[in-house]
């Protein structure tokens, strides 16, 4: 066979590799020859994969990174070769594993991540990974070790392009407007995440999140049986100072590693896939109490000076940004910005000016955010022109005792090559005397 890769970066590194040594024709394209990998550029040194040169190819694998609309996308739909996500070519030469998949716009890592950690509380042996970050990619199993769950966050992107990925539990955990820098309109990015429920059958289950009334509304029209989580359901998981399943009481949702509204969903939405499985309620309780925060989500970097630090990096829409910015109490210092999007993120700023002490905007967007806050009158803002610069500025306006939180509301492709670069320049600023 001969394959083309679309991307050599995190995804598809290990799909070269292992067809590599399975000894199949590899062929790849990448717009970014300069930034790959010592790794990519050592099979390609060796000769083992070949730069891309219009061959009749069998199978297109494609990252994440090449939307429908890139001319090299187009050109293999015009020749019929097939295009497929990297998840879907691991989930086929895994032989089709009983997969746990987690989709939405916010939340998904998180969630994932507990559902994993409830997991190991038990010894079930699992693997967690797909599109969460930092993280292992789902091809990244195909040299591991058979496991009895695969817990995969999977994005729209990824969803757009399976054809027979099945999960035995999938979960959704809200929507709202994000990535129409990728999709063409919302309405196809709901039709990308709606695949997550694309195979499956009355043998499978559909975790719910009730408060979001379109994701709801899904629970009547898949073959998959639904199970709701959220504050104002009386099925499934449900919050009300305690958790409980059903008619039961589980444990209290006070003194919780994770703060906030968002974050007592995502482990709502947790405790019905273990639920689910028939996990023991105390093991439950043990696997959320003994889990600690993602790194650049809610990331509490401790006081400084008096100054607590949050890092929020992975806060890439308003939505997200919102529940954030108010999973934390007191005077807070926020900086934002990042990659432009339209119109969006006015919501958020409109809580900022109400409720922010100040702000500090880093990004393409500056002069957007800058514009909304003036015609709205707040003056407690500064542009920044580099995160040392920005928590320099945020500096200037807190107080011992606030916190000054990096919450952008907006994608990091501006000024950094991913939000975890943008987590880091703002933990080395933090930390920079």
């Amino acid at each position: 066979m001969k394959i083309l890769l679309l991307g050599l970066g995190r995804a598809n590194l290990p799909v070269a590799r292992y067809l590599v040594q399975r000894g199949e024709g590899v062929f790849f394209y990448d717009e970014n020859m300069e930034g790959l990998s010592e790794p990519a550029q050592q099979l390609i040194n060796d000769g083992h994969v070949k730069v891309h040169d219009d061959e009749q190819y069998d199978v297109v694998v494609t990252s994440p990174g090449f939307p429908p609309d890139k001319a090299i996308c187009k050109a293999m739909e015009e020749k019929g070769v097939p295009i497929i996500d990297e998840i879907e070519f691991a989930y086929r030469e895994l032989g089709r594993p009983r997969t746990i998949a987690v989709t939405g716009t916010n939340g998904k890592s998180t969630t994932a991540a507990l559902i994993s950690n409830i997991l190991d509380m038990v010894h079930i042996k699992n693997f967690l990974g797909g599109n969460i970050a930092p993280g292992k990619p789902f091809s990244q199993a195909l040299f591991g070790e058979k496991c009895e769950y695969y817990v995969l966050e999977v994005s729209s992107f990824q969803l757009m392009r399976i054809n027979n990925f099945r999960p035995y539990v999938a979960v959704f955990t809200n929507m709202s407007i994000d990535h129409l820098n990728w999709h063409k309109n919302f309405d196809e990015y709901k039709t990308a995440k709606l695949r997550i429920f694309l195979n499956q059958t009355e043998d499978d289950f559909a975790v719910l999140n009730y408060d979001d009334e379109w994701v709801r509304s899904i629970g009547g029209g898949i073959k998959s049986r639904p199970v709701f989580f959220g504050y104002g359901t009386t099925e499934g998981v449900s919050i009300n100072g305690k958790f409980h399943y059903e008619d039961s009481e589980l444990f209290s949702s006070e003194d919780l590693p994770l703060v906030g509204k968002h974050n007592l969903m995502n482990m709502a939405a947790a405790i019905a896939v273990a639920k689910i499985l028939n996990i023991d309620d105390v093991d439950i309780e043990r696997g959320i109490k003994a889990f600690s925060s993602l790194s650049h989500r809610l990331e509490d970097l401790g006081f400084i000076h008096g100054i607590r630090y949050i890092n929020n990096s992975m806060c890439t829409n308003a939505t997200a940004a919102i529940a954030s910015f108010r999973a934390l109490e007191g005077p807070r210092v926020v900086i934002l910005g990042g990659k432009h999007k339209g119109d969006e993120g006015k919501a958020y700023f409109d809580v900022l000016i109400k409720e922010a002490k100040a702000c500090v905007i880093l990004g393409e967007n500056a002069g957007f955010i800058t514009e909304h806050f003036q015609a709205h009158g707040y003056e407690q803002y500064s542009i920044a022109q580099d995160m040392v610069d920005a928590v320099k500025k945020a500096r200037n306006y807190a107080c011992p005792g606030d916190t000054i939180m990096l919450n952008p509301g907006f994608a990091s492709f501006d000024y950094f090559g991913n939000f975890e670069e943008r987590g880091e320049a703002f933990t080395n600023a933090a930390r920079k005397d």
